[in-house]
């Protein structure tokens, strides 16, 4: 069946697409209605070349081109211009005058925090996990200090941390004395994007892998996997954690 879009103000699509499907169950063919999260292509050019093509959810489409950038090592205060199109595509020009990329360091943050907050930010990595409770098609990314949180959600796991670091950039939020809490596993390219992101802890709902451990205890942040609300693994510099 075809899927109909639902637009929101000013035309902006919406994250979730609604229609008919058959449901087999129990040896029974049952039509119903269902609903699935919506994907675009994004485009991103810089400095009037194509750099990267995307597929995620269209919505912080500047932050995520930001956190993109970041995550890839480059430094966003170069950035003069940012102008997103759309035509059958999301087109996001960013325009930089420096382009040169920077090497991940470690990171030396002090912050420490309890056990108990790691299973609260779980808990509310969870109940702020609207799209995937409506399709089931989506990563969480949070951003929490016990203060306060931030969470998105994307179809792309990475797309979802880069979203979380651009709004970070924007909103001039410290990330040395914040936590991320993530749905997704924890694997080399993610962890990658932690260390630049410069986050001493990352919560992960799921598990890693053997280079994200590895990654993880080579530049100094705190991995954390299969957290839930009564337990947790703590897999490097456990010292974070009270």
């Amino acid at each position: 069946m075809t899927f109909g879009v639902r637009f929101g103000e000013e035309g902006s699509v919406e994250e979730i697409k609604t229609g008919e499907i058959v449901r087999w169950s129990y040896g029974e063919r049952r039509r119903r209605i269902d609903q699935v999260a919506r994907e675009s292509e994004v485009v991103i050019r810089l400095n009037g070349i194509n750099y990267n093509q995307i597929f995620c959810s269209s919505s912080h489409l500047e932050e995520m081109a930001i956190g993109n950038l970041i995550s890839e090592g480059f430094d966003v205060s170069h950035v003069t211009n940012i102008k997103i199109e759309r035509k059958n595509v999301f087109f996001i020009d960013v325009t930089m005058n420096d382009a040169e990329k920077i090497k991940p360091k470690k990171i030396g943050s002090k912050m420490r925090m309890t056990g108990r907050d790691v299973l609260k930010f779980a808990e509310e990595l969870d109940e702020n996990s609207f799209l995937f409770k409506k399709t089931g098609g989506t990563h969480v990314v949070g951003v929490c200090n016990g203060n306060n949180s931030i969470f998105v959600e994307d179809i792309s796991r990475h797309c979802a941390i880069d979203k979380i670091i651009g709004i970070c950039a924007r909103d001039k939020i410290d990330s040395s004395q914040n936590v991320l809490v993530v749905s997704c596993r924890q694997t080399a390219s993610t962890m990658r994007k932690v260390i630049i992101g410069r986050f001493p802890i990352v919560i992960s709902l799921s598990a890693p892998t053997d280079l994200a451990i590895k990654f993880a205890d080579e530049f100094g942040v705190t991995l954390i996997g299969f957290a839930s609300p009564e337990q947790f693994n703590i897999y490097t510099h456990a010292w974070r954690i009270l």
